[in-house]
This record gives structure tokens, sequence and C-alpha cells, in this order.
């Protein structure tokens, strides 16, 4: 049987919820890695790890390095020692008792690279709709529930550490397309996600949603963005500045902050087209 383990990014998590998490997924892999992303409350996450399983594999940085960073440590432990998939989830992420017996009956895939499912995000109503058939290919998916192919992955050189926090994900479906690796999207809801901290506003009768990043977020955010729709021919810059244009436009009118969140997308679509 193919070896499945679960990698997860650690950075201040709240360990009830990371709890929730640990206990979703360690009895359906082999085993779990934790980066620790230089955490306040890393000997704390230590301890609190140690206690549930002393097999399960730490790695730790003084500071934060970011989500590819770890992710490329993780998968690298993994791949040395001969795992053959990798899970990844956010430290919030709380999967479904069937996640990973049902992500095997679709090993088999044409050109699999990666595995996703739908998810419920805790704060919104809004969900991902599902479709009739099992599965489909998809351009996008999260990181986090998402179950790479370690052969793929190590083929097509791993995460973009230019990115450091968000389009990381994305980054690694279009990087992933370039070497005929397909992303598919097993159609049931597997786990249960908290994107931001998302708020519901109307406008008349059609309700918006909006992330509530915090500044660095958005800056990340429409920097890496830009940088990934001019690396990749199947992207389309005009479409990523149209969307982040919309996003400063939102913010303005339903988020606090707003001024320190519009500067930074602007600087962070400034960096976007500097970045090689």
């Amino acid at each position: 049987m193919e070896k499945i383990i679960c990698g997860i990014v650690l950075y201040n998590p709240e360990i009830n919820r990371l709890k929730e998490n640990i206990y979703s997924i360690k009895e359906q892999v082999d085993n779990i890695i934790f980066f620790d992303n230089g955490s306040k409350n890393f000997d704390k996450i230590k301890c609190y790890i140690r206690s549930i399983n002393k097999d399960f594999i730490i790695i730790n940085s003084n500071k934060n390095c970011g989500i590819a960073y770890a992710l490329n440590r993780i998968a690298q432990y993994a791949i040395n020692n001969g795992y053959n998939w990798l899970v990844t989830l956010d430290q919030d992420t709380v999967v479904n008792k069937n996640l990973i017996s049902i992500y095997r009956k679709y090993l088999n895939l044409p050109m699999l690279g990666q595995l996703s499912c739908l998810f419920t995000d805790r704060n919104a109503d809004k969900v991902q709709k599902s479709k009739k058939q099992a599965y489909q290919k998809v351009k996008y998916c999260i990181t986090s529930g998402t179950l790479i192919k370690l052969e793929a992955l190590e083929k097509v050189g791993g995460y973009d550490e230019q990115l450091f926090i968000d389009w990381v994900d994305n980054e690694i479906c279009c990087r992933l397309r370039t070497f005929n690796y397909e992303t598919y999207r097993i159609n049931f809801y597997g786990f249960l996600q908290e994107m931001g901290h998302i708020k519901e506003n109307k406008i008349l009768f059609k309700k918006i949603y909006t992330p509530n990043y915090n500044p660095i977020r958005y800056y990340y955010n429409a920097r890496n963005s830009i940088y990934v729709s001019r690396k990749y021919n199947d992207e389309n810059v005009y479409k990523i500045l149209f969307n982040q244009f919309k996003m400063a436009t939102m913010i303005s009118f339903f988020e606090h902050g707003k001024l320190k969140k519009v500067k930074a997308i602007f600087r962070g679509i400034k960096a976007g087209f500097k970045i090689n």
C-alpha cells in the first residue's frame, strides 16, 4: 500500500484547535511531520505533540521562513524516508474521518499530481457547490487538505520559496501543469477550514464576503498573484489586476483599517512586477 504522511505547518497555533486537527488525521496516515515556523509557544507545542505520539516528527525554525520553505522541508523529509504521498494541512484544519480512505480510491487517475476536495469554511455560510460527477480536473486548489504525489513534487522542483505566504497553492498547481501533471478535485466535503476572518456583507439583496486579512497578508496576496500571473503563460495578469482593484474597493466599503490595507495592496502590486 502507498505510504501517506501528513505535513502540518505551525505558527503560534491555538492549542485546542491544533488538538482537533491532530486527532482528526492521526489515525488516517502513517505519520505526521510538523514544521514550526518560529512560534512563540514552541515549547508548549512540542510538549503537547510529544504527549500524543513520540514518533511524530517535529522540525523547527528560529524564525518564520514562510509556508513554501516549510512545505519543502516537510516534503524532503518525507521523500528521504520513503513516503509516496503527502497530505498538507493548515494548523486549524479539521478533516473528516474518511478523507484519506476516499483519496486512496483515486490514486490511479491519469497524470495525477495532487488530489483536493470540497471544504466548509467556519466563518461563512457560503460553501462550494458540489458537482454530480465524482471528480473533476481543476485549475487551482488550496494547500490545506490536498494530497500531493511526492514523485511529482520532486520532479517539478518543489514549492516556490519566494512566495512566503499566499499563492503558494496556486503556484504549485501552475508548476505541476507545466510538467503535464493534473490537479483533481474529488467532489465531497473533506474538511473544515478557516479562510482568514471572512465576514458577510450585504449590498441590497446581494451577499459579499470579505476576508478581513491584516495588511501584510493583503500585501503578499497582491504581490504573489502578480508574480505568478507573470510567470506562467496560462495566467492573465490583467484579470489579476482587476481582482486586486476589486478587493481594494470592497475593503474601502466593508473593512476596518482600510487605508493601510489598500496601501498594502498597491505596494504588493508594484512589488509583484519587480520580482523575478
